[in-house]
């Protein structure tokens, strides 16, 4: 599947879940400027806002107990921090869309359609993955919220708000539980579907430098091929031109790298925040509670389960473009310039590649807030200092 029909569809996405229109195509999608889905987008968001507002109250202001006010820093902190990814997100959209169209051409006439199969493949994997960690979480919370309803004989709740207080057990009370439960499903569309769109242009760009270094890789037997069947003449030339070709294609793919690492950056370093504190959060609530219901630690779990995926994804596929980058210059070196002779063009055709196999050892990594490097040394620094943390709190909990 081409990367034009890939980038659309997360296109899509976003925009039917209220995100708006990042398709570079003017009226393709929709037109997220009509005043009813600028209204469909605004009740969407006002009510994340207001219900995250009201956790943040009963985080500060709230009286509830101990394992209700543990989900009340959870949820308030994650969907701050929800909010902001989206914004983060919203606010560049000139710069998102400028980037679906130029990753849908770069190296478009030179991809294998093999190889395309198995980036999208991988793509839906993944999506299809992190959708499952999401809604598993959200339907855990549910089961939890109705286990104290007919078992613990309280009332029905997944997000904890100020209000209604922990004693109201009012029908409006309840009724606004559910709605609150309905707002929490609602956000995760939109949340899911900005990370999946940062998820897909990591794997392409990845794939991206795959292709190119494919291309460098095929050029010795197209050069034997013509000089075989032409002339030597006619194989240098075409060797020069594929050589600029490939050039262009690696300058433009640096290009859209660091504009990927502008428009995903902010994204990217929110999930490993909340990733890093949330995870420390549940894991105490997990490890220091006495005798947890099963619904309860099934929801802990799935929910440090969705984090530590989000996390993976993006930090393992920034990784992989590091990696797959290294490779071409490698590639450059075995393009098969040995084989030009001593002619004029030859030699021109090989002094290309010099600046280009330099510009290929520089090592592409990209940064989130531009100090945090997105790379597979930081996802496993990122967990083992989670776990230290953890340990520490909970061995200094465990002594009092």
């Amino acid at each position: 599947m081409k990367d034009y029909l890939v980038l659309r569809r997360a296109c899509e996405k976003i925009y039917y879940a209220g995100g708006g229109d990042f398709w570079f195509e003017e009226g393709t999608i929709g037109n997220d400027n009509h005043i009813l889905y600028k209204a469909y987008t605004l009740s969407i968001f006002s009510m994340c806002i207001v219900m995250t507002v009201l956790e943040i109250l009963a985080v500060f202001a709230g009286d509830f107990p101990d394992d209700e006010h543990s989900d009340a820093v959870t949820f308030a902190l994650s969907h701050t921090m929800v909010l902001a990814k989206m914004s983060s997100v919203v606010a560049r959209k000139r710069v998102v869309r400028a980037l679906c169209r130029d990753a849908a051409r770069v190296c478009a006439a030179h991809e294998d359609p093999q190889l395309m199969a198995t980036k999208a493949r991988i793509i839906r994997m993944n999506v299809a993955a992190y959708f499952a960690c999401v809604y598993g979480s959200c339907v855990f919370y549910i089961f939890e919220g109705l286990r104290k309803l007919y078992f613990d004989g309280t009332h029905f709740v997944t997000i904890v708000t100020y209000w209604p207080s922990f004693s109201d057990n009012s029908a409006s009370a309840t009724a606004f539980r559910i709605i609150c439960t309905l707002v929490l499903n609602l956000m995760m569309l939109p949340m899911i579907a900005f990370d999946s769109l940062a998820v897909t242009f990591l794997i392409i760009i990845k794939y991206k430098f795959i292709t190119l270094r494919q291309f460098f890789e095929r050029l010795e037997g197209e050069f034997c091929d013509v000089a075989s069947r032409e002339s030597l003449e006619a194989a240098t030339e075409l060797f020069e031109r594929r050589v600029k070709e490939g050039i262009g294609m690696h300058q433009e793919l640096l290009r859209i790298t660091k504009e990927l690492d502008k428009s995903f950056g902010i994204l990217i370093a929110l999930s490993v925040c909340l990733s890093f504190v949330s995870d420390i959060s549940l894991l105490l609530s997990l490890t220091l509670a006495e005798q947890l219901p099963f619904t309860t630690s099934l929801k802990i779990i799935l929910f440090i389960t969705a984090l530590l995926f989000l996390l993976a994804e993006f930090l393992c596929n920034a990784g992989e473009i590091t990696y797959q980058a290294s490779l071409l210059s490698d590639a450059l070196f075995h393009c098969g310039w040995q084989q030009l002779g001593g002619s004029g063009r030859g030699r021109r055709a090989a002094r290309l590649l010099v600046p280009a196999a330099a510009a290929a050892q520089r090592p592409v990594v990209m940064k989130a807030f531009s100090m945090l490097q997105l790379t597979y040394a930081t996802f496993l620094t990122v967990v083992r200092s989670m776990y230290s943390v953890f340990a520490l709190i909970s061995s200094r909990k465990k002594d009092h």
